[in-house]
């Protein structure tokens, strides 16, 4: 399209649009002029400087030998500490360490009770059978829904948790106390995890106390039955240790009164000891003019030098 059949406002809009340019082009010249005439003026006065130390490769060998400066701390980051970890090392918590040579050998016991824990942990996580009928069942109502934390801790006893609570006097759950105190079994019976199998809890009292070891009654009562030959034995055994313990308070209280009867005793001859008191006598010649009595003794008058005291008497 030649310019003959561009109309009005389309030649207008060009002859705008080549002004704009040409004056684009002469700012730009203008700016290079002004640049050169600024370096033209400017002087350069850095001294002179020896060939040596624009060696580069004599420069780099001097860096290298200069100890690496640490990074500037950036405070932004705070407080925090800085470790080296290549120079850090294990020490197990301050007590068990590599060098300590054959300490990490493991004995023969501790290898078993570690198998048995293992078999003790494989234990506690098996689960309930996909079968019904192969699946454990509760001893009084035949439930498949037993609790598996009685299963599990008190040698796979069924019970589900109504029975439990329906029956308190089998199922309930006895402290160490109460099972050393009222069916008369030892720390070692208590102990014995064969035996009598025990749930621990956090003792209610304060978090600093040991945990309670909780029995099941019927358990601990058939232990004891089997020791004492049966309810009527634990009775006797019983009313016979309460008899001693009876016999030994009575025994104490009048050892007791004995002592108390004998300290009284010697504080009342120690008191009248105390207040018996013998006379210190010192002569004096008596006042009297007519010293010689009718019995031609001559009187003369002693007086105590504790008490003072005053008794005439007559000697020869």
């Amino acid at each position: 399209m030649s310019s003959s059949e561009l109309t009005p406002a389309q030649q207008r809009q060009a002859q705008l649009a080549r002004l704009k340019a040409k004056n684009k082009l002469k700012q730009a010249a203008e700016a290079a002029k002004a640049t050169r005439k600024v370096q033209a003026n400017f002087v350069n006065t850095t001294p002179a400087q020896p060939t040596s130390s624009r060696n580069a490769v004599a420069g780099q060998a001097t860096a290298a030998d200069l100890p690496i400066a640490p990074l500037p701390r950036d405070s932004r980051l705070g407080k925090y500490f800085e470790y080296d970890l290549s120079k850090l090392h294990n020490s197990k918590g301050g007590f068990l360490t590599e060098e300590d040579g054959d300490a990490g050998a493991k004995t023969v016991a501790q290898i078993l009770r570690e198998k048995a824990r293992e078999r003790q942990k494989i234990k506690e996580g098996e689960e309930p059978a996909i079968h019904a009928n192969s699946s454990p069942r509760c001893f009084e109502c035949g439930t498949l829904e037993i609790d598996y934390q009685f299963y599990k801790v008190f040698s796979h006893v069924r019970v589900c948790k109504a029975c439990k609570n329906k029956l308190p006097e089998k199922y309930s759950l006895l402290t160490k106390t109460e099972c050393r105190e009222d069916y008369l079994l030892t720390d070692d019976e208590l102990k014995d995890e064969n035996l009598l199998p025990h749930l621990l809890r956090a003792n209610p009292h304060a978090s600093t106390y040991s945990n309670m070891m909780l029995y099941l009654r019927f358990q601990v009562e058939e232990v004891a039955w089997k020791k004492w030959g049966g309810e009527e034995g634990l009775d006797a055994e019983w009313e016979r240790r309460e008899e001693q313990k009876r016999q030994r308070k009575e025994r104490k209280f009048e050892e007791g009164l004995k002592e108390l009867r004998r300290r009284t005793r010697n504080n009342v001859w120690q008191r009248r000891e105390d207040a018996r008191h013998e006379h210190t006598w010192e002569e004096y010649l008596t006042d009297d003019p007519n010293t010689i009595s009718e019995n031609g003794m001559r009187k003369v008058r002693r007086v105590c030098t504790d008490c003072g005291f005053e008794i005439d008497v007559e000697v020869l």
